[in-house]
């Protein structure tokens, strides 16, 4: 996924498949840390933490605590994610709409 590597900017990448392709673009995960500091991802679908451990982060953990410092990003994604979904989806859409929060298995089905 290259979140270590120097420079990287999920950010910007989801910008650039907007503007420059023109794609309907949304973040599915958002990095816990980035280069050096990089420790996982945050999945947006099911509100879950993956961390990566071991010598060369080989083994994926799965956990239901995700990190506090984090939490504006990840409500500020998910909603962003859920609006580009409601574009494409009439199920999210009607969901959007009534200001009601998509389950993780509709979110998936979009």
């Amino acid at each position: 996924n290259k979140l270590d590597r120097v420079g990287c900017n999920p950010t910007r990448v989801v910008g650039e498949l907007r503007d420059q392709l023109k794609l309907n673009a949304a973040a599915v995960q958002i990095p816990i840390g980035l280069e050096g500091e990089h420790e996982g991802v945050v999945d947006l679908i099911g509100m879950e933490s993956l961390i990566c451990v071991g010598e060369k982060g080989e083994v994926v953990e799965r956990s239901t605590d995700i990190p506090e410092h984090l939490n504006d990003e990840i409500e500020e994604k998910r909603l962003e994610l859920i609006e580009r979904l409601a574009d494409v989806d009439e199920e999210i859409a009607e969901l959007f709409l009534m200001e009601e929060t998509p389950s993780p298995e509709q979110l998936r089905e979009a």
